[in-house]
Order: C-alpha cells, then structure tokens, then sequence
C-alpha cells in the first residue's frame, strides 16, 4: 500500500468526521444501521423513552466527536433534533447520564467490532494488498515476567551481555 493511498484514507477519515461534526441531527444515525446497534443491546431492559439505548449512543457518540465534550452539549444536540421534529423534551442532563451508565462495555466494543468488520468488507480493492487486508500489530509492548522458565523458551540474544537481562532471580 503507498503512502499516498494511506495520506487519501487519513484525509478521507478526516474529511467524515468534519462532516459528522457539522452535519443536523446527531452523527452516525446513517452510518449505524438500527439492525447493527439492536444486535449489541437488544438484551438490554428499558424503558421506552427519550434515551434508548440506540439513542444514548448516538448521543454518546457526539459527545465524544463534539469540540464541547460535555453531558450538556450532547443533552442540547438532543433537545435541537427533538425540537426540529416538532417535540420537546428537557434539558436535564439525568436521563442521559443514568442512559449511558446502563450501557455495557461489550456493546460498544461489539458495536465497534461489528463496524469495523462492516468497514473492511467495504474497503476498496486499492486499499488491499495482493488482495488481502492488512493487519499492523505493534509488539513493542509485550511483556511477561522473566522467569527462569521463560527464559528456557525465550532466552537473551546472544549479542547481549550477561547480565544485563531483568534480574528474574536474587
């Protein structure tokens, strides 16, 4: 893969983001299809009101993309779309608080594993290479305790001096 087709994807990344942040209504509705959110939080007990759970998370994620971060801000963006449609709702932030504390963890990194997979399987035939997508694995953190048992399996490089490896023993 070149850089420059890298240096378009960046740009084009940058560009959608820009666009969800100015676009009316909150972001992601198009992109998130109803099927994809109800997959990772249709177990979820709730009660039908303003902040499902496919809302909280819509709502979730504008606040995340917003320049203004906060729970009023995402609560206000919720209050415009609701006004534009002709409703009213309030506010108060509580809602939408107590709606994202419901939320599991393992829906949103379904959600971000089901869109993702969604993504790839659109990427174009120029994003791949020899046909096949590429996965970048930085290793550089790796760490394990350095036993005498591991050291039996994984020992020093013989360009290192002795000594100089983790004191695994006293």
């Amino acid at each position: 893969m070149s850089i420059s087709i890298i240096k378009r994807a960046v740009n084009r990344a940058k560009s959608i983001i820009e666009t969800l942040k100015q676009a009316n209504g909150l972001p992601f509705q198009a992109e998130l299809s109803p099927e994809l959110i109800q997959k990772q939080v249709g177990a979820i007990a709730h009660r039908e009101r303003i902040f499902s759970p496919t809302m909280t998370i819509h709502t979730f994620l504008s606040q995340v993309i917003s320049a203004d971060p906060s729970c009023q801000a995402a609560v206000a963006q919720v209050v415009a779309q609701t006004a534009s449609h002709g409703g009213e709702i309030s506010a108060n932030t509580a809602a939408y608080c107590k709606a994202r504390l419901r939320l599991p963890e393992a829906a949103l990194s379904g959600l971000a594993r089901d869109c993702g997979r969604e993504l790839e399987n659109q990427a174009p035939e120029e994003w791949l290479w020899r046909g096949r997508t590429v996965k970048l694995i930085d290793g550089s953190c790796i760490s394990m305790p350095d036993t005498a048992e591991n050291q039996v399996v994984y020992p020093q490089p013989k360009s290192q001096k002795k000594g100089l490896d983790f004191p695994w023993h006293e």
